[in-house]
């Protein structure tokens, strides 16, 4: 599914109710005053173990989401996209904004949407943004040669941006034996922030991520 903020109406309520969630985010998340998303996309599912983390290949010092709900084992993934253009370059589709549903966007509405890090968070990679599951990022599996997932995230985005293409990111298969993945998401920002949509016994039903400059 693709959403842009002038779309025609969604083919079904549940379509519907979810556009409706994903600009509700773009809106709560706005205040370092990134880049706004264009357009929402659904570019796959997250394999969901222990905790979540949009600071994939750091090995220290990031931020990770536990209390997820039980037995939830997937999850979609939603990017908000807009045109990036450097120089005299062609505009190329980056990434500020990623929204993770962990529920149906009633019980994501009804729950408190909290405000975010609230502070300064750098990024581990320059350049991308790193949505994993834990364990299943790179950096954090023995054996594995996570710079390696790097340089094939960024041929990967880089042959989408000489393509033109709208939903730009690399998907890595991290743990094969347990369908473990990794997103890569080409941005701009060199912060980054998450935010959580909290029950009142403390279940996240929603994440929702950014990549920002201060301004």
């Amino acid at each position: 599914m693709t959403a842009t903020e002038s779309s025609p109406p969604a083919a079904t309520a549940q379509e519907a109710g979810m556009d409706a969630l994903l600009w509700r985010w773009a809106d709560h998340v706005d205040r370092h005053g990134g880049p706004r998303p264009e357009w929402f996309a659904r570019v796959g599912e997250l394999e969901l173990a222990e905790q979540v983390t949009w600071y994939g290949m750091a090995a220290v010092g990031r931020w990770v989401h536990d209390d997820l709900p039980p037995g939830l084992r997937k999850a979609p993934v939603y990017a908000g996209f807009h045109w990036h253009r450097a120089g005299d370059g062609p505009a190329v589709a980056r990434v500020g904004v990623v929204v993770l549903p962990l529920a149906d966007p009633e019980r994501i509405v009804a729950a408190d949407w909290d405000d975010g890090y609230g502070g300064y968070e750098p990024a581990p990679l320059d350049g991308y943004a790193v949505l994993c599951g834990e364990p299943f990022d790179p950096v954090n599996i023995p054996g594995r040669d996570a710079e390696a997932d790097v340089r094939e995230a960024g041929r990967i985005i880089a042959e989408g941006d000489a393509e033109g293409r709208r939903a730009n990111f690399a998907e890595i298969v991290t743990d094969p034996d347990r369908a473990g993945n990794a997103f890569f998401f080409p941005v701009t920002g060199e912060e980054r922030d998450g935010y959580e949509a909290l029950e009142e016994d403390g279940t996240i039903v929603c994440l929702a991520f950014t990549a920002y400059d201060f301004a």
